[in-house]
């Protein structure tokens, strides 16, 4: 057939990347009809498809020229285009009307029901595309790699193979030639109060069907009125619910060929997010699935229940208030099949939140293994999860954004596994661990991956992965002298806290060979007790002997590197070097060595023997006056480097600064250079008190302090530029 007549020449498409409207703007721009649209939230992905098949995306905050607009139901009626296109007086459809007047130039195939139209639907346009006979199509999805676009026009084909949405009551626009109706359950209950109001709007869209109807013999109780020959029943098939959905488009596609062989679904590709193995490895299978009603999550996890006896755990991301409300035990019983359950907050997909239409009603009702976790919070969560357990399979579950979050830990669990590659057992990597309680100022998101090695060469090779990965790293003790940013760290922190960076070995001149990860606390008493002295003015020090080897940590008059006699370190690329004191460049809180590369051993040389008793009275006296002279609350340690000739915390007494806050974060009114987590901080607080110190010294004297903690996951030039 010719460009149908009901085709526009121009439209303009709002919402033009959801799963409704981008395949009707695949059809309309091959049916030659000049589209453009926008969308607030357009992936990637979308955006390709959409402008291979000739739909111009805008960035416009004008109406363009065009003929009729296009709105999806998740745009708001106060939208600025639509207002514009009603003062222009243009012609403006919904996305279900608009595919509706398209309908009328054709014989309609209309799948309709509450849920497993699209793969129905998906695997009539299959054996269609298998035979001879022309057609056009309008799918509600994207096939699994996009082996078929999810619309085509075709201007030989006599018919249109289309879903049908009951959702915005659209459904009532549609005249079909032949209906396939896939269930009867209630769902969208903003719209239909009842679920005779559901059947309701089936039944009519039945009665105005030319030619055939064809649905599951369950459904044939809610019929009106049977038409002779009209209605096709497809008796119950065993197996899982795709065959039931395979034999409903095998019966409407004998019924438009005239043939009456069964069509085959070798090589039927699948829908994207239906059932789609995202990853697999000895650990997890990973699936991610459309599902959002529970009729449709009874039947997904009965099915893998069926194929799996490991762990089942889900993620289940609600859709739409109306639907949590109405539906929220079924929800817990359906999802309680499953032996894990974390639940998300609801997607609103526009609409307006409902108190009684939460997860929390979802919760409720449950009564295995659930939480309820963020989106924000999902990757920590899961991960510790799957990590009690040797083998599970993941569902990620709902018709939100879902499969964003799913596709975002799949990326995270594959580049775990690259970094686990050559390391033992006994080493750790972990996701999405928050920093926070690891700093001893306690502020901060979380590390993209936190690692703990087990040993040297587990490191060396942790490092290598890490590069190859083009993944920034982070060495972190204590966790004394760092800001950690409210974003967190985008890379891997490194902890090294296993036994082997932990050990102390005294050696027979004296000497003592140390480990990196050794808490500076560890050293000094094990140093006093062997009665060596020289490394008093350690004490109290809230560090690793790798940090303050780093940042050539000092206190009470004595430096790091002042006992040090040799050096073994690892650089970011995972090379081992051992340089005596001699080699290092050291200053001021600084070893340039060191900057880019951590410390995993030193020899260090004491004093003079010393009585044990008198070691420990000159710690005591030097925790003492630290104690005194520093803040309890917590804290970096001190905040700006000491100026040439002066003192940062003298500076800030002077001007009074002392007991300024913002927010959470507070200068200490114990020690000026000291800012403490007063009440429940945030790292922007501590930066934004961090510049009022600052621009209030460089005003009143003339003299601009530079940080001295280092900050994590941004750097101090671009926060106080």
């Amino acid at each position: 057939m010719a460009k149908p007549v009901s085709i526009p020449e121009s439209v303009f498409m709002l919402g033009v990347g959801g799963m409704g409207m981008a395949p009707l703007a695949v059809f309309l721009a091959q049916a030659g009809c000049n589209v453009t649209g926008v969308d607030d939230a357009l992936q990637p992905s979308m955006r390709e498809l959409l402008e291979r098949h000739g739909v111009r995306i805008e960035s416009t905050s004008e109406l363009p020229e065009v003929e009729a607009v296009v709105f999806s139901s998740a745009v708001s009626r106060d939208n600025k285009f639509l207002s514009a296109a009603l003062d222009r007086g243009l012609e403006v459809y919904r996305r279900g009307e608009m595919l509706s007047r398209l309908a009328a130039d054709y014989k309609l195939v209309a799948v309709a029901g509450s849920h497993g139209k699209t793969t129905t639907t998906a695997m009539l346009i299959h054996f269609l595309t298998q035979s001879e006979i022309p057609f056009s199509y309008v799918l509600g999805a994207r096939f699994r790699n996009d082996a078929l676009p999810p619309a085509r026009f075709d201007p030989a084909g006599e018919w249109l193979i289309a879903e049908i949405d009951e959702s915005d009551g659209t459904i009532e626009h549609f005249s079909p030639e032949v209906t396939v109706f896939v269930n009867f359950d209630w769902d969208h209950a903003d719209l239909y109060e009842t679920p005779e109001h559901t059947r309701a709007a089936f039944m009519r869209l039945s009665e105005r069907t030319e030619s055939a109807v064809v649905l599951p013999a369950d459904c044939e109780a809610h019929l009106t009125e049977p038409d002779g020959g009209k209605v096709h029943l497809i008796d119950h098939v065993d197996g899982d619910f795709n065959q039931m959905n395979a034999a409903l488009a095998s019966a409407a596609f004998q019924h438009i060929s005239g043939l009456t062989d069964e069509p085959s679904l070798a090589g039927f590709p699948g829908i994207a997010r239906r059932q789609d193995m995202l990853h697999q490895d000895k650990k997890l299978s990973i699936l991610a699935d459309y599902a959002h009603h529970p009729v449709e999550i009874n039947a997904l996890l009965g099915m893998i229940r069926s194929q799996c006896e490991d762990p089942i755990i889900v993620i289940f991301q609600p859709h739409r208030y109306t639907r949590t409300a109405a539906f929220a035990q079924e929800f817990a019983e359906a999802l309680d099949i499953a032996d894990h359950v974390i639940l998300l907050p609801v997607y609103a997909a526009s609409e307006v939140p409902l108190d009684h239409g939460q997860s929390e009603q979802i919760l409720n009702h449950a009564k295995g293994d659930w939480v309820f976790a963020e989106s924000s919070e999902l990757i920590k969560r899961l991960s510790d999860r799957v990590a009690e357990i040797e083998k599970a399979t993941v569902l990620f579950v709902g018709a939100g954004d879902i499969d964003q979050m799913a596709n975002r830990f799949v990326d995270a669990w594959s580049l775990r596994n690259d970094l686990l590659k050559g390391l033992s057992s006994d080493s750790i990597i972990k996701l999405a661990e928050p920093l926070a309680r690891r700093t001893t100022l306690r502020v901060g998101g979380p590390a993209r991956f936190w690692a703990e090695p087990s040993t040297v060469e587990d490191l060396q090779c942790l490092l290598r992965n890490a590069a190859q990965a083009e993944l920034a790293t982070f060495f972190i003790g204590r966790g004394s002298n760092l800001v950690v940013s409210d974003e967190g760290f985008d890379g891997l922190v490194i902890s090294l806290s296993a036994p082997a960076f932990r050990q102390i070995e005294i050696l027979d001149d004296g000497r003592f060979k140390v480990g990196g990860g050794l808490r500076l606390k560890e050293l000094c008493g094990a140093v006093a007790k062997a009665g060596k002295s020289g490394f008093e003015f350690l004490e109290g020090i809230p560090g690793t002997v790798g940090g303050s080897l780093k940042m050539n940590a000092g206190a009470m008059g004595g430096w790091i590197f002042d006992v040090v006699d040799e050096v073994e370190f690892i650089t970011a690329s995972g090379e081992c070097h051992v340089y005596p004191k001699e080699s290092f460049h050291v200053g001021y809180r600084h070893c340039s060595e060191l900057k880019e590369a951590i410390a995993v051993s030193a020899i260090l040389r004491a004093s003079n023997p010393m009585q044990s008793d008198e070691i420990r009275r000159q710690m005591d006296t030097y925790a003492n006056k630290r104690k005194e002279s520093q803040p309890r609350e917590p804290s970096a340690g001190c905040i700006f480097k000491n100026p040439e000739g002066n003192y940062a915390g003298k500076l800030v007494d002077e001007l009074g600064l002392k007991g300024t806050a913002v927010g959470g974060a507070e200068v200490s009114d114990v020690h000026g250079n000291f800012i403490v987590n007063r009440n429940h901080a945030t790292s922007e607080d501590v930066i934004n008190l961090v510049r009022v110190v600052r621009e209030k010294i460089l005003e009143e004297r003339g003299i601009l302090l530079e940080p001295e903690v280092l900050l994590v996951g941004q750097t101090w030039k671009e926060v106080l530029a």
